[in-house]
């Protein structure tokens, strides 16, 4: 098999990962704000779409704030039906948890492996890029873990419904606090000494 490199040694595009379970190198655009094709953008739009159908903390307070109001404001019949609707609707969401999906797909969508053609997004491609890093047992495809991490913290990045969870993880002071607080609550015996 004849190997052609069109990123390697390109200064259009840089490599950002290596995969030694699968010997594929990614990579990315050297000019990330301009180098992606507009092709990328609207897969990742559709993404995005996606990852808002699962579970958040803000639909999770609605539904909340929905069934105390109808609690306290409704009649007897409609309360019943209202809220079933409603807890139904909230079951379904979580019987279909996306997020990690959606991070992985993400991250395999805005990076390019040999052979890609960098402005065309094409769902083999996306695919074969998670199976990567899930593996595939009935195609003896090992797991990729370091890939898969490397995906999830790509698709963190260029996810904007879970941007703000970048603050959290990013944030040194929030884990050095945590850390702290998880410390406190084991048995004197067991805490690390602190500084």
């Amino acid at each position: 098999m004849s190997e052609s490199i069109i990123y390697q040694d390109n200064p259009e595009f840089q490599e950002i990962f290596e995969s030694k379970v699968h010997n594929q190198k990614f990579y990315m655009p050297s000019d990330i704000a301009n180098g992606f094709h507009i092709s990328r953008f609207v897969a990742a739009g559709a993404q995005d779409i996606f990852s808002n159908a699962g579970t958040t903390k803000d639909f999770l307070k609605m539904v909340a704030q929905q069934v105390k109001e109808w609690c306290n404001n409704g009649k007897v019949t409609e309360i019943r039906t209202n809220i079933a609707t409603l807890m139904d609707n909230l079951l379904y969401r979580l019987e279909y948890p996306v997020d990690e999906y959606c991070l992985l797909r993400m991250g395999a969508i805005f990076t390019f492996v040999e052979d890609e053609n960098p402005n065309v997004v094409h769902d083999f491609w996306t695919q074969k890029k998670m199976l990567w890093a899930l593996g595939d047992y009935e195609r003896h495809l090992k797991p990729d873990p370091d890939l898969y991490a490397f995906f999830l913290s790509m698709g963190l990045q260029f996810t904007p419904s879970y941007r703000g969870l970048l603050d959290i993880s990013s944030n040194s002071n929030y884990l050095m606090e945590r850390g702290i607080i998880l410390n406190n609550l084991l048995p004197e015996s067991l805490r690390s000494p602190t500084k």
